[in-house]
């Protein structure tokens, strides 16, 4: 039998086929079944489906909660130029009828009276759709969350109010200084590039969307051999995998590639780029940005991670301690910041004191200097084996999570790590690979920067058309740009020394004292 008409039997049918094969259809399951160490009745089951389809189940008795997260490896850097938002949209879309189940709002009743809620949520790269509900409603649940992926209506009548409803959520986001700054942030990239884009959408973007375009970027866009599905709950992972699979395993494949844009969204430049943007509140802020390639991969050595605790370490001689002790700055924050398939960046954002604003081109020297001091000096092995310990601890004590909390992170993580560790391999420090933090580091560089300056009082000629925000972008100051090229090194900032603290042994020794 082909897998086509696999797909077009009743699922029930399904099942029993695939229960007669011995799992076959099923990838490497049994070799994939394992428990937690830090929880032992918490039991794993990942497999793929014969659509593509990567699954982990989580069973655990104690949860008090069931829940469920697909991600679509699909997000607004997909957006047609000319439809900005419309990945925003058709996650919205989705909520609203499908054929075995039409009635618009009978998911989120159904959810809601069985002591649950659902959600959804749209970033660049992917789309994760998400419920959490009873557990004795769990199945049913399942049943009409599946259908999202396999028979969505997209009801024309519907359309018009829920384009009002997108608007109204960017509405109230138009005051939200993160919101202003990112949009802003975006006119500075190359011009063309999907990373120059708008990604929640507003009546001006999607006034007048029809049917056959929702279902067109639905067909070419979404397909079971992008998706990732995390499903947990009290129930065994047995009783999971009978409702998962026949449901699940009807979705779409239609052998769509990974997505990439190209990763070069912010080209060199020998002027000093700076971006001012005038925030609501009352802060100032300096955003340092740097371009990268991708390093989304490289997750064994985390170098942006290890770069941004050297960078923003906050312990004496660092950094942070000299622009205090200058009055420049309050705080500062280091580390890898938009990180996808195609590219990456690397970003400080330090937050300003009146005089820090009013001085931020000494505040940028100080910046350029502490990283020729770990250009020169490499990635001491200490740090690494710190870093690498802190990891294991925040591993071996993390939340017990359940719900979606739990479900989201799964479903989210699987787009991008190995299904076999995912549970592990996002958190753990394991590969020492110093060669590549300098290859990271050396791409610091004050031509390869784009420095944002965020006030409520800074000067600006241009307002952003989504938020309305006044900003102001230039590209000059070539001989700063030199300058910062060859800081040389500053006394006052040096390398973190080592931490006496961290514990060796994390076992529970036994109490052999008295109280007193």
């Amino acid at each position: 039998m082909s897998f086509r008409s696999l797909l077009s039997l009743r699922p029930w049918l399904v099942l029993l086929l695939l229960l007669s094969l011995g799992g076959s259809l099923l990838w490497a399951r049994n070799d994939l079944d394992n428990s937690d160490t830090r929880w032992p009745e918490r039991q794993y089951r990942r497999f793929l489906l014969p659509n593509g389809m990567k699954v982990i189940l989580i069973s655990d008795p104690t949860m008090q909660r069931s829940a469920a997260s697909l991600a679509v490896g699909v997000g607004s850097l997909m957006d047609p130029r000319d439809r900005q938002g419309l990945a925003h949209f058709l996650e919205h879309m989705l909520f609203l009828g499908t054929e075995k189940y039409p009635t618009p709002g009978s998911y989120q009743e159904f959810v809601s009276t069985n002591d649950g809620f659902t959600n959804a949520f749209t970033s660049e790269e992917m789309t994760n759709y998400h419920f959490e509900i009873a557990p004795d409603a769990f199945e049913e649940g399942l049943d009409r969350f599946s259908q999202f992926f396999t028979a969505p209506l997209f009801n024309q009548e519907l359309v018009d109010r829920e384009i009002r409803a997108v608007d109204s959520e960017h509405s109230k986001n138009i005051p939200n200084d993160f919101r202003r700054v990112f949009q802003v942030e975006r006119e500075a990239y190359e011009p063309g590039h999907p990373a120059r884009h708008f990604s929640t959408g507003n009546l001006d973007t999607l006034g007048g969307v029809s049917r056959e375009e929702l279902l067109r970027f639905y067909r070419t866009q979404y397909s079971a051999n992008r998706m990732t599905l995390a499903v947990a709950s009290r129930h065994s992972l047995d009783t999971l995998q009978r409702w998962v699979v026949p449901r699940f395993v009807l979705v779409a494949n239609r052998n769509l590639p990974e997505w990439n844009v190209p990763g070069e969204f912010m080209a060199p430049d020998p002027n000093f780029r700076l971006m001012q943007v005038k925030t609501v509140k009352d802060a100032r802020s300096l955003t340092l940005k740097f371009a990268l390639p991708p390093t989304i991969n490289y997750y064994a050595s985390r170098p942006l991670g290890l770069i941004g605790s050297m960078l923003g370490h906050e312990g004496e001689n660092s950094l942070l301690s000299l622009l205090k002790r200058e009055n420049l700055a309050t705080g500062l924050s280091a580390g890898g910041g938009g990180s996808n398939r195609s590219y990456s960046s690397f970003t400080l954002n330090i937050q300003l004191t009146e005089r820090g604003q009013q001085n931020y081109r000494q505040v940028i020297t100080y910046v350029f200097q502490a990283i020729e001091l770990l250009r020169r000096k490499g990635l001491p092995r200490h740090v690494f084996e710190e870093n690498q310990r802190m990891a294991e601890i925040e591993l071996t004590f993390m939340n017990r999570s359940e719900g979606t909390s739990l479900t989201n992170m799964f479903a989210s993580m699987m787009q991008f790590y190995p299904l076999k560790e995912v549970e592990r391999a996002p958190f753990l420090l394991t590969e020492y690979n110093p060669k590549l933090f300098d290859s990271m580091l050396f791409r610091l560089t004050p031509d390869n920067m784009l420095a944002i300056l965020a006030a409520r009082d800074v000067e600006t000629d241009t307002k952003e058309p989504y938020y309305g925000t006044e900003y102001s972008f230039t590209k000059s100051h070539p001989e700063w740009v030199n300058e910062w090229a060859r800081p040389g090194l500053n006394a006052a900032i040096q390398l973190p020394e080592p931490n006496p603290f961290l514990p060796e042994n994390l076992a529970l020794q036994p109490f052999r004292g008295g109280f007193q």
